[in-house]
């Protein structure tokens, strides 16, 4: 998609990746606000292709405030880093609706969406936010997934750093089987084993974070979720075991916990 920086929360946005990305410290972070920028106008994309995808249309002003929320979820993501270093704990959310705050305190609707977008749905939403929260995490899960089908080697960099292979086990934590017997998102506190299955397999129960018709219509017509599962199945289970046969019974496993039937309903 083009860049539309006439609009003055678009150019917002950039300045502040840009001003990050050409200050760099390292790699790191250089690689990270290059990824993030990206993957911004991925979920402006998607997010734009859910309201389409949306009968009745949204109203005018309803759908400006989804397309700006969805501009600026991330923008605190360009601070998480200070010298090279990534910093622990940071709440990009929190972040971002500061700086919004500060630059257009009348984005009220914005703001609010920026500071929960990255947490998971709860009664703690704010009620004027329900509408532009559901379609910016829809957008926002899709667009991670579409990314890591095409950049699974960059998907397991950026979870656990270039020494993965000390997280590389055939285990399945058993949170992500009764996650799928309940048809609900994983509760990342209950997971015990922390491999490289099991965060993959935790990112295919984004499916039951849905939260917009739009989003799940998306789902179905791209198979978005059965195309992540066989990536799993092909690039992720080899790397657990070298064993042909507990290859087989891993993916096995993982098709039958997960059928395509799961992703239509």
């Amino acid at each position: 998609m083009k860049i539309d920086l006439d609009d003055k929360i678009t150019r917002f946005l950039v300045q502040e990746y840009v001003n990050k990305i050409c200050h760099y410290s390292g790699e790191a972070d250089l690689n990270f606000n290059v990824h993030k920028l990206i993957h911004t106008f991925d979920v402006v994309r998607i997010v734009q292709q859910l309201m389409k995808q949306t009968k009745p249309a949204l109203p005018l002003k309803l759908q400006k405030q989804i397309l700006n929320a969805a501009i600026l979820h991330d923008l605190g993501r360009c601070y998480e880093f200070k010298d090279g270093i990534r910093l622990k704990n940071t709440d990009h959310g929190k972040v971002g609706a500061q700086l919004i705050r500060k630059k257009f305190p009348e984005l009220k609707v914005e703001i609010q969406s920026t500071l929960y977008h990255n947490k998971l749905p709860s009664d703690k939403d704010p009620p004027e936010c329900y509408p532009v929260l559901d379609y910016v995490r829809d957008a926002d899960m899709l667009a991670n997934i579409d990314y890591e089908i095409g950049h699974i080697d960059v998907f397991i960099i950026h979870i656990f750093g270039r020494n993965f292979q000390q997280v590389a086990s055939p285990i399945i934590d058993d949170e992500i089987f009764q996650a799928v017997r309940e048809k609900r998102s994983v509760y990342l506190a209950k997971i015990k084993e922390n491999t490289l299955l099991t965060h993959g397999l935790w990112q295919l129960c984004w499916y039951f974070n849905l939260r917009t018709k739009a989003g799940k219509k998306h789902a179905r017509q791209t198979h978005i979720f059965e195309r992540f599962r066989e990536i799993i199945c092909e690039k992720l289970v080899p790397m657990t075991t070298p064993d042909k046969k507990n290859q087989t019974k891993l993916k096995k496993i993982i098709r039958q916990t997960f059928p395509d039937e799961l992703f239509y309903k």
